[in-house]
């Protein structure tokens, strides 16, 4: 007989080298970790999904790339250091948003997924300083927004809502870097839709977008997934996804005890007379 601990190992595994990825990284210090059992259970699941849906597998392929994008976009505009002139506010959210953006792409890679391009194009002109970068980065984002928008809605359809979860998990967080950019961007309203903006019909379109911006493909400098500096990620907490699914089962209210009878009195006599109706 298979005992427990057996049966539940592939699914360990695969959790196992997506925290060693992240963990490398200081990211055991952020905390917000899953057990491995909750956490194999996601990716098991999804690689599940993409085996028997040739759309779900399409689906996580697409936002594994636009994720390998928005790691390697940060990290090259980190690679420049102080000659991009970020302010100190500014620093602090690429580096968070970075890390961020690379728990996003381990989560699908643990997942199975594949992406279709790990070497981007990225123009000097786009990370020469503060105030080319921070509008090229909202483009970005957007994009962001829209893939996994998108995505939500094809695992809507594979009919898990674990995975729905997910993605909106991640691109609520994207929608927070987009309206984050905008406010160092100076706007004085940063967040001025009560609905996120419809983009793409598929992820997939999300990736033909970057190769139409030419970050795939472009003959601009090229850049490999991560980039050219190490991901730092103290401060940074929920590296891995959480949903309902992986909460304890709520505890079951007792029943309220029954109400003694009126039909008697408490010295077991006659119930009391009602009162009396007034009389005109």
């Amino acid at each position: 007989m298979t005992n427990r601990a057996e049966g539940s190992a592939p699914n360990a595994g695969v959790a196992a080298r997506l925290t060693a990825k992240l963990t490398r990284r200081d990211v055991a210090k952020a905390g917000g970790l899953l057990t491995l059992g909750a956490l194999g259970a996601h990716v098991a699941l999804l690689r599940s999904a993409a085996q028997d849906s040739p759309q779900i597998r399409d689906a996580i392929n697409a936002a594994i790339t636009v994720e390998a994008f928005a790691v390697t976009f940060y990290g090259a505009a980190r690679g420049r250091g102080e000659r991009i002139g970020l302010s100190t506010e500014v620093a602090r959210f690429v580096r968070a948003a970075q890390c961020e953006e690379e728990a996003h792409y381990h989560f699908f890679e643990a997942a199975g997924a594949v992406p279709s391009a790990t070497t981007f194009s990225i123009s000097t002109g786009a990370i020469r300083n503060q105030e080319a970068f921070l509008p090229a980065l909202l483009e970005i984002e957007t994009l962001l927004v829209g893939a996994h928008m998108a995505a939500a809605r094809r695992f809507a359809t594979g009919g898990d809502p674990r995975l729905v979860e997910v993605a909106y998990q991640i691109g609520a967080v994207e929608a927070q870097h987009q309206t984050m950019t905008r406010v160092f961007l100076g706007e004085r309203l940063p967040t001025d839709r009560a609905f996120a903006k419809w983009l793409f019909r598929d992820p997939a379109e999300a990736v033909q977008a970057l190769t139409d911006l030419r970050y795939i493909g472009g003959g601009s400098r090229a850049y490999d997934y991560p980039g050219p500096v190490d991901r730092y990620c103290r401060g940074v907490f929920g590296l891995v996804p959480e949903t309902t699914d992986d909460q304890p089962a709520p505890t079951p209210v007792p029943a309220a005890s029954p109400q003694a009878s009126p039909e008697a009195s408490p010295e077991g006599g006659p119930a009391a007379s009602p009162a009396a109706s007034a009389v005109a």
